[in-house]
């Protein structure tokens, strides 16, 4: 059958064939239920963050909390993984395998680096939150803990980066569907919107 524009590439013109629509499997739908609820999480902990910032505002007044600097780091390795991976997602449509696998292990490499750059910045968050801590404000506290707590989730991004990652290597996407990069790519993309929003009303309250 000759595509005559009328229907994509994954499916057939009267609807039988394979289509695998932004909506259409069973993975899509709960990666995406999953993100609401990974997003009522982080919602309730920046809710939580705000409201301790303003309770101490006598003890810590506006500028006085000081984030590190790894921080701004992190931030842009963290941007660098959605954008690789976006390469990833369009190399994959192009039948490019090798830019894919270029663009999966640079997003992976990036990961492996955001992580390597949190660790320092919490280790500093959790010793200003003892020296604090006596004087009854935890706010270093609370940020270590939404700071960890992305970073929980990063290290579940990482597990199915690298699985995508040792798949497209393997020839795994060849002439196959690329639900898991999809899925891969939406998560990473929430974690990405994630911590700049995080990281802006961190730096906006400090």
């Amino acid at each position: 059958m000759v595509n005559d524009g009328s229907f994509d590439a994954e499916g057939y013109e009267d609807g039988s064939g394979p289509r695998e629509g932004s909506f259409a499997s069973v993975q899509t739908v709960g990666m995406v239920l999953f993100l609401a609820a990974l997003t009522m999480l982080f919602v309730a902990g920046l809710i939580g963050f705000v409201w301790i910032r303003m309770a101490n505002e006598g003890k810590a007044p506006g500028g006085s909390i000081h984030l590190p600097r790894e921080l701004w780091l992190s931030t842009v390795l963290v941007i660098g993984v959605s954008v690789a991976l976006w390469r990833a997602a369009a190399q994959i449509r192009l039948g490019k395998q090798r830019s894919l696998r270029n663009a999966l292990t640079a997003a992976l490499a990036l990961a492996i680096g955001f992580l390597t750059v949190q660790t320092p910045a919490m280790i500093q968050l959790l010793s200003e939150h003892e020296q604090f801590r006596a004087s009854g404000m935890h706010l270093y506290g609370f940020i270590f803990f939404l700071v960890l707590l992305h970073a929980m989730h990063v290290v579940g991004g990482m597990v199915a980066l690298i699985v995508v990652t040792i798949k497209a290597h393997g020839g795994g996407y060849e002439g196959a569907g690329a639900s898991g990069i999809r899925g891969t790519t939406l998560y990473w993309h929430f974690l990405d919107v994630v911590w700049i929003v995080m990281f802006a009303v961190l730096f906006l309250l400090r």
